[in-house]
């Protein structure tokens, strides 16, 4: 099968650069970020208004050019982790992960037996539609798929340690909006409260041989988290890319 090979890199420590994909429809919005350089794309079926045949094309679109189609799925449920993977998405990021036992239960739903238990589905888009050996593709999509915890609240911040514990969880990605909401303290991103707690999820991931990271529309943000250690770095979304561009040029064609 062909993979983009995200996860490895990601174990590697390799520093990887990503957007969202929230508002395009169109199997070619991957390939635009793919010829701008990114090495993945977040789609948003969590904030998005996308359903389960969109989805799809935009994950075939992302492996036509080689670029990682990771899913941020609405909840915690086998229905929505397995399809998305069985459409072929290289990786899922799990909204509101708070605990141990909901990082147990998204590895449980996304990897195949030994790891997990999901439900083998053969010659879909995980296959590039091809009949494959059972044993030898479950072993191949274990070894690729990358699972992402979202971090976003009080509680994820106090059992960070045993929710990077689990093997299988590969990534614990800091949501800052909906965290900083959760500690008390909305839109007050540069608040010491929000920022020791994912200083705090950082040097977790250290401790734990796992990777951390972070999805805002600030890169002095993503460069001040890229030298503490943080490795996972998703930038805006294709929404904040079309309105920042077309709002400052259209101030600029209006100047003088």
């Amino acid at each position: 099968m062909v993979w983009a090979g995200l996860r490895r890199r990601v174990l590697a420590g390799e520093s990887v650069y990503g957007t969202m994909i929230r508002q395009a429809r169109d199997p070619g919005a991957p390939a635009v970020f793919a010829a701008a350089g990114y090495d993945f794309v977040l789609i948003d079926m969590e904030h998005g208004p996308y359903n389960m045949e969109t989805v799809a094309d935009l994950i075939r679109g992302a492996k036509s050019v080689g670029i990682a189609p990771l899913i941020r799925v609405p909840r915690l449920e086998t229905f929505f982790i397995s399809r998305v993977l069985d459409a072929g998405a290289e990786g899922i990021m799990v909204p509101m992960t708070s605990t141990r036992q909901d990082a147990e239960t998204i590895v449980r739903y996304s990897k195949y037996t030994p790891l997990g238990q999901r439900g083998y589905g053969a010659q879909s888009g995980q296959t590039d539609y091809k009949p494959p050996k059972a044993a030898q593709f479950m072993k191949e999509a274990n070894e690729h798929t990358l699972i992402i915890a979202q971090i976003e609240t009080r509680e994820a911040i106090e059992n960070i340690d045993a929710i990077l514990d689990v093997e299988g969880i590969d990534v614990g990605l800091i949501g800052p909006n909906d965290l900083s909401i959760s500690l008390g303290i909305p839109d007050q991103m540069s608040s010491e409260i929000l920022l020791k707690a994912i200083e705090k999820v950082v040097q977790s991931a250290k401790a734990k041989g796992k990777a951390s990271g972070i999805h805002i529309a600030n890169i002095e943000a993503i460069k001040r988290w890229r030298a503490k250690g943080m490795t996972v770095l998703a930038y805006s979304s294709d929404l904040g890319f079309m309105y920042n561009a077309s709002k400052s040029s259209l101030e600029e064609l209006k100047r003088p």
